[in-house]
């Protein structure tokens, strides 16, 4: 069998570029599978109190939604940037571009977190929620998830940075240490049990929040014993300007197209709204169970991401194309059978997360609905990471902008023509057809450009 491995790390400039893309993607499909857990376990046991309780936390959220897209900008590009430099083979300029990307994420993440703890109550009152209840518990659970954004950004950073040397496993086991300690804690701290007081809503925010901080001292204690990304790590080193700039440069477009669904996710609560706080739910709760097509194409778009800056910068342009139809094929399989899952089970797999006919029923329309749409998601996403490696962030990052900001103008089309709420996820399904499809041509088009 080749070997492809460096301790955790694979070597994505020689080799299989099959099994190179399948080792590195797997755990960060991992890690994102845990990412999307903390949400998921907290609204499992939160839906276990009602779906007033989902709605609240599925709303504040949105803001944790917002406050990824800020940590896009250090992640994205310190990602491109070291793995560009670690192909050109300078790890010096590699370990600047890691310190710096820290730096920046933790000016970012502090900032943005002050901003969700001090205006909380006007950011939830966005929603318009019906029930002033809810709307106070969203208030609260916000701000205690705000307190966390500087470590769970670091984290968010960390597992790109060590993507980009071809190491994934590492972050994934770190993050799986998270995931147990929240499985743990929600139980505990939502409903009270033992020693523990009952903290209802606040209880899945502490425990997603201490959980977090634990894995952030695990990565820490990381940087000071690598001896390759972070050798001679020193956090408050002065920084270059110059090569800040760089890094927000490149980080800064997939970020602002992160932000902006996060906000066009919000105005389409708006519209969901209207049918009472049961569509809230369904929309949260399904587009957690829909997440699932979507983090784990992430997964592959940080690894196809890696492979195409490491090569891109080595100069080897085949293993550039090589690469894509590569993770392509991969994707292909993948978003099939996420499709016929999420078509054929809709309704058992929604009655996991919450026990109401009412919401199940509508749960069930949406994944069939959104189901269909699976397979160009994937595209979409994988071909994103590809342009992100080449450095090329900002077309794809227009591209879905524009397409995803027209469901808002659509949504007064289906509405009506469809009768009732699935107008809106309809419109959600067609501009994901039409964005996988848009960028996937696009990027073949730079691939014939690549000399």
């Amino acid at each position: 069998m080749e070997e492809i491995r460096q301790d955790n790390r694979i070597d994505l400039l020689n080799g299989s570029i099959a099994k190179g893309l399948f080792w590195l993607a797997l755990p960060i499909m991992g890690s994102q599978f845990v990412e999307m857990a903390y949400n998921m376990f907290d609204t499992m046991w939160v839906g276990q109190i009602g779906n007033q309780a989902v709605t609240a936390v599925g709303t504040a959220w949105s803001y944790m939604w917002i406050s990824q897209g800020v940590a896009m900008i250090p992640q994205i590009g310190g990602q491109v940037m070291a793995g560009q430099a670690i192909g050109e083979g300078d790890m010096s300029k590699a370990r600047r571009y890691a310190r710096e990307s820290i730096q920046l994420m933790l000016a970012l993440m502090i900032a943005f977190g002050l901003i969700c703890i001090v205006f909380r109550h006007q950011l939830i009152a966005f929603f318009h929620l019906h029930d002033m209840l809810t709307a106070a518990s969203a208030e609260r659970y916000l701000m205690l998830v705000a307190l966390g954004y500087p470590v769970m950004g670091f984290n968010f950073v960390m597992q790109g940075l060590l993507t980009a040397t071809g190491d994934s496993k590492t972050s994934f086991k770190y993050n799986a240490v998270g995931l147990v300690l929240n499985i743990i804690l929600d139980p505990l701290l939502i409903f009270g049990i033992g020693p523990f007081p009952e903290w209802g809503v606040n209880g899945a925010g502490i425990a997603t929040v201490f959980s977090e901080t634990i894995v952030a001292i695990i990565f820490a204690k990381f940087i000071m014993r690598d001896d390759y990304l972070f050798a001679d790590f020193d956090l408050l080193a002065r920084s270059d300007r110059e090569e800040i700039w760089y890094v927000a440069k490149l980080g800064t477009p997939p970020a602002l197209f992160s932000i902006a669904f996060a906000f066009i996710t919000m105005i389409t609560s708006r519209f969901v709204v209207i049918y009472g706080d049961a569509a809230i739910a369904v929309q949260k709760i399904g587009g957690q169970i829909e997440s699932v097509s979507w983090m784990s194409s992430d997964g592959f778009a940080y690894a196809m991401n890696s492979l195409t800056a490491q090569n891109y910068g080595a100069g080897k342009f085949d293993r550039v194309r090589d690469g894509f139809r590569t993770g392509t094929w991969m994707m292909t399989v993948y978003g099939i059978a996420v499709t016929a899952l999420l078509i054929v089970g809709a309704a058992p797999i929604f009655s996991i997360f919450i026990n109401e006919p009412e919401v199940i029923a509508g749960g069930a329309d949406y994944l069939r609905i959104a189901g269909i749409s699976q397979l160009f998601i994937c595209y979409e996403i994988v071909t994103t990471g590809a342009f992100n490696g080449l450095g090329k962030t900002k077309l794809p990052a227009v591209v879905s902008l524009i397409t995803t900001g027209s469901r808002i103008p659509l949504f007064f089309v289906f509405v009506p023509l469809v009768g009732g709420i699935n107008g809106i996820w309809w419109a959600m399904t067609i501009t994901s057809i039409i964005k996988g499809t848009i960028l996937f041509a696009a990027y073949k088009r730079e691939l014939k450009r690549l000399n």
